[in-house]
């Protein structure tokens, strides 16, 4: 495996196509080639970031023969950065691209017949500004404190832009070259965890935190220390009114797995008869069951639960004729697809920010009888290589 130490330059790239994780592909050398920050039909010339016996991943140092898709950065770290990936092409582009690799996934990974795959929808907001949390690398070097994020394919740091990160909002923008200016005082784990809560600037490694209000009944959540939400702040909304549209009238009891601490489970409070949520975590559980209970939900009930292990008999009995999944980027586990392949709800919610593990998963589902009604590309993450979806399965 190749180091910094022993990068070289490889000119006269054909770019043939699109690939996954924000790259495209070419050919040298008899290996393949993945290449950051460049566009099919160009010619290239590329900085080699790491490379095997048969592939080689690179960044694009000039381009000889130019897309007419091009198009200038706004980032002075990009492509350097490992945070993004289209910001050399117009964000409508970067729609198209993902949904085009999200439908290729269904066909060769789910291998789900054409005639199976609905149209594919997508919700998306504004590309800058719209996160709420960052995860800042700190480096201590030569009895310097820097900040940034890693570069592609590294463990090397690119500094913090001087006009901010693009992704993050401008309060937030400020507050770390205002913390930075100030010199800081860091701990040496190396990370620096923020997020923007109703206007603050908050660590929520230390501290729990709170989302929204949103939607018409102006819910809020409370997020527990280190735990884990959606990032965009623009979106989250659309998501979750998104999800209640799938929820069957008069719904019964549903089951909800991966639940972390309701954010899903409150949106549909008012929708169903009852609701049980299940999540490794014990201190999201905690802060679930806490959420419910500030607006009086006392039909939702939230269980600490290992989702790799065997799940519990009495799941059978409880009655769900609907289950959501919300699983990290693993995916669900196969104690859970087991689990529903028995059970048979006649509907599933399958909400995944990781596409691969979504189409392996869908292919599972689809040899117990689901079929994709209806699927939503969510864009959390413009100008990245990342996405999420939801899929609405039916018996």
């Amino acid at each position: 495996m190749s180091t910094e130490k022993n990068r070289r330059e490889i000119s006269g790239l054909v770019v043939e196509k699109w690939a996954n994780l924000g790259t495209c592909i070419s050919h040298a050398e008899n290996k393949t080639v993945f290449v950051k920050a460049a566009v099919p039909g160009e010619t290239v010339r590329i900085r080699t970031d790491k490379e095997n016996s048969k592939l080689i991943w690179g960044t694009v140092v000039s381009a000889e023969k130019i897309s007419a898709l091009r198009i200038e950065s706004d980032c002075s770290a990009f492509p350097e950065c490992g945070g993004c990936s289209y910001r050399h092409i117009p964000y409508e582009e970067e729609l198209k691209i993902k949904k085009s690799l999200l439908s290729d996934s269904f066909l060769y990974v789910s291998k789900l017949d054409p005639s199976q795959i609905p149209e594919i929808g997508i919700l998306s907001g504004p590309s800058n500004s719209y996160r709420n949390t960052a995860q800042i690398k700190i480096e201590f070097k030569k009895g310097k404190t820097n900040a940034g994020f890693y570069k592609e394919n590294s463990n090397s740091l690119v500094h913090f832009p001087k006009e901010g990160c693009k992704h993050l909002p401008s309060e937030m923008n400020e507050y770390v070259r205002k913390n930075l200016a100030n010199k800081k005082t860091f701990s040496r784990k190396g990370d620096w965890r923020l997020r923007y809560s109703s206007g603050e600037i908050l660590e929520y490694d230390k501290k729990e935190v709170k989302i929204g209000p949103y939607l018409p009944e102006k819910i809020e959540w409370s997020i527990p220390a280190e735990g884990f939400t959606q990032v965009n702040r623009f979106l989250l909304e659309e998501w979750m009114l998104k999800i209640r549209s799938w929820i069957p009238k008069d719904c019964g009891p549903v089951l909800e797995f991966y639940s972390g601490a309701g954010l899903i489970s409150l949106a549909i409070g008012h929708l169903v008869s009852r609701l049980s949520g299940y999540e490794l975590s014990n201190s999201s559980v905690q802060a679930a069951e806490k959420n419910a209970k500030n607006i009086g939900y006392s039909h939702l009930e939230f269980h600490t639960l290992d989702l790799n292990s065997s799940l519990p008999k009495k799941l059978d009995s409880f009655g769900a004729e609907l289950s959501i999944l919300n699983p990290p980027r693993a995916g669900a586990s196969s104690s859970l697809l087991d689990f529903l392949d028995g059970l048979r709800p006649s509907r599933v919610i399958y909400s995944s920010c990781n596409p691969s593990t979504l189409a392996r998963d869908l292919g599972t589902l689809k040899n117990s009888g689901y079929k994709p009604k209806e699927i939503v590309l969510t864009d959390f993450f413009p100008r990245t290589k990342h996405f999420e979806v939801l899929v609405l399965l039916d018996l």
